[in-house]
This record gives structure tokens, sequence and C-alpha cells, in this order.
């Protein structure tokens, strides 16, 4: 178990470092002037129907942890499991759409609607003081990379069983809710999201019949679980 657990250390903390430059990118992204903006209008309706103390604080629970779950507990569960091919699809796959998705922000740069519309609540300011020094882009709204990297985990996932494709799916449509729960996101910021994670595994496809070295990379070692070999 320990050499398993050793095997799994460096391809899990690759994953981890790419995650972390990533989020460093889009810091350096020049403020907008004039950020764009959509109706909200759902945001709203959610808030003002479904709001109270425990609904808050679960859903900021689900917004923060849901997201790391999916994300790193992806990448984990076909490390564990010894699936190396889809360890590596995932994660050049997410790294394209990181990409594409900060290339719309710095295109076409949208205020999320916390922060466009006085009468949405930011709820994780009011409960835990949150500014947007933790934010890596706070006009990054559109498209979602919640929906799109939740949508990335959840098609990797399910190669491994119903029940784990239960798992991921219920913990991406929750994570999608919340993000209209608590102002983060328009709903054309999700199907924009969706559409970029689906654009992303179809570059995929193309560069890997071009580029035959992303098959072999990163360096993944046996782990003594279900190896599948590309």
């Amino acid at each position: 178990m320990r050499r398993r657990v050793r095997d799994l250390l460096p391809p899990l903390a690759l994953f981890l470092l790419l995650t972390l430059a990533l989020d460093t990118l889009p810091r350096a992204f020049p403020a907008p002037s004039s950020p764009h903006s959509f109706g909200g209008e759902e945001v709203l309706f959610l808030q003002d129907h479904l709001s109270g103390w425990l609904q808050d604080r679960f859903w900021v629970a689900v917004y923060s942890f849901g997201y790391l779950f999916l994300i790193y507990g992806t990448a984990l569960l076909l490390l564990f499991l010894g699936d190396a091919r889809s360890f590596r699809e995932y994660f050049w796959v997410f790294l394209i759409c990181q990409l594409l998705g900060f290339t719309a922000w710095l295109l076409f740069p949208v205020s999320p609607p916390r922060l466009a519309l006085e009468e949405v609540r930011d709820i994780r300011e009011e409960l835990f003081g949150l500014t947007e020094r933790a934010n890596a882009f706070p006009w990054g709204a559109f498209p979602s990379l919640h929906a799109a990297n939740g949508l990335l985990a959840f098609s990797f996932a399910r190669r491994h069983g119903r029940k784990v494709s239960l798992v991921w799916g219920v913990s991406w449509v929750l994570l999608m809710f919340s993000t209209l729960y608590l102002g983060e996101h328009y709903w054309q910021d999700l199907a924009a999201g969706c559409l970029f994670a689906l654009l992303s595994l179809s570059l995929f496809g193309v560069l890997r019949r071009r580029v035959p070295l992303l098959s072999r990379l990163p360096p993944v070692f046996p782990a003594g679980g279900r190896q599948k070999h590309p």
C-alpha cells in the first residue's frame, strides 16, 4: 500500500501544480473598463425563494468543496484505479479547457450577478468576508469553468461504473446549482461552460492524433490497480 501511494504522488502532485499555475494566469489580466452582464432573473428568483441560514451555508459548502472534489477527486480516482490513459487525457483536456476559458474571459469579460446586480446578495462575502482578492479574475463569469470542469470530471469518472457516475453526476449538478444560488454565474455561463468542455474534448482528440507524445505524458507509474494501456 505504501508503494502504491508513493507511485500515485508524483502524477497527482504534477496535476496539483498545473492547477496552481493556471490559477495565477488570469490574475495578470487587466481589469475591464466596461464588463458585460446578462439578465440574472434566475439568480434573483432562487435567492428570493430559497434563501435561509442553512441553505446559504450548504450551498457555499457545495460551491467550495464540491468543486475541489470534482477536479482533484477525478485525478485521484483515475490514478488509484490505475487508469493511466484516462489520467493523461484528463490532464491535457483540463489544460485545454482552462486556456479556452481564459481566452474567453479576456476577450469577453462578464461580471457575475453578485457584482452586476445590486439586488443579488454576495452570500460568501456576507458569511465569511471573502473579497475579490481571493478571485483569480472577478469578471470571468462567462464561460463557467465550474460547469466545464465538472462536466469534464463526470466524463472521465463515468468510465468506471454506474455508482461512480451517480456520485460525480449529482456532484456536478449540485455544483452548477450552487453557482446560480450564490450569484457567481448566469444560466448562460453554465451552458457555455458545458459547450467549452465538449469543445476541449474534441480538440484533444484532434491534437492526440497529430501529437502522439500526448498519449505518453505525463508519466504515470503502475500503482497496482487496473492498468489501462494507451
